[in-house]
C-alpha cells in the first residue's frame, strides 16, 4: 500500500493526481500533464523523480524543436526507416553505448551533428550500409567517456 503524504502547509493528506504544469523555453511554452501528489487547499505539490522524468523529457523534446534538432520521434523514425536497432545505431553512428536509448527517450538531446547526421541518413539511407563495411570487424565504438 502506498504511504499518502501529508501537505507540509496544512497537513492534510495529498491527492494522487496528474495536473497540467507549464514549461517553458526561449519564450516557448508546453502545457504537460504531470503526476505527482497535491494539496488543493493550499497549492502544494510533491513529485517523486519518476514523476519530474515526464517534465523533463518533455524540456528536452521543446528544447530540441526550438533549437531545431531532431526530437526524440524523429530520432526513432529515422533509426527505424535505416533498419537498425538502438544498439546498432549506437555502434554505427556513434554517441555512446546507449545513446539512441536516451535520444528516444527524452533523456538526452542529440547534438548538433548527430541531428544531421541522421536527416542526411534519412535522406540517403543507403550509406548506411557503406558505414558498417568501413567500421573494422572486431572493433567496438568508444563510449562517449572515452
Amino acid at each position: 500500500m502506498v504511504e499518502v503524504p501529508v501537505c507540509p502547509v496544512t497537513g492534510e493528506p495529498m491527492v494522487r493526481d496528474t495536473r497540467p504544469f507549464v514549461i517553458s523555453y526561449k519564450g516557448r511554452k508546453q502545457d504537460v500533464a504531470l503526476p505527482g501528489w497535491y494539496c488543493d487547499a493550499s497549492g502544494e505539490s510533491i513529485h517523486s523523480r519518476e514523476d519530474l522524468k515526464v517534465s523533463d523529457r518533455a524540456l528536452v523534446a521543446l528544447k530540441a524543436e526550438v533549437e531545431g534538432l531532431a526530437t526524440p520521434s524523429e530520432v526513432a523514425r529515422v533509426r527505424k526507416k535505416l533498419g537498425l536497432s538502438q544498439v546498432k545505431a549506437s555502434e554505427v553512428l556513434g554517441g555512446g553505448p546507449r545513446s539512441f536509448q536516451k535520444y528516444e527517450s527524452g533523456e538526452v538531446m542529440p547534438s548538433r551533428s548527430m541531428t544531421n547526421l541522421l536527416r542526411i541518413m534519412e535522406r540517403h539511407p543507403e550509406e548506411i550500409h557503406r558505414i558498417e563495411r568501413e567500421i573494422p570487424a572486431g572493433i567496438k565504438p568508444l563510449s562517449s567517456g572515452d
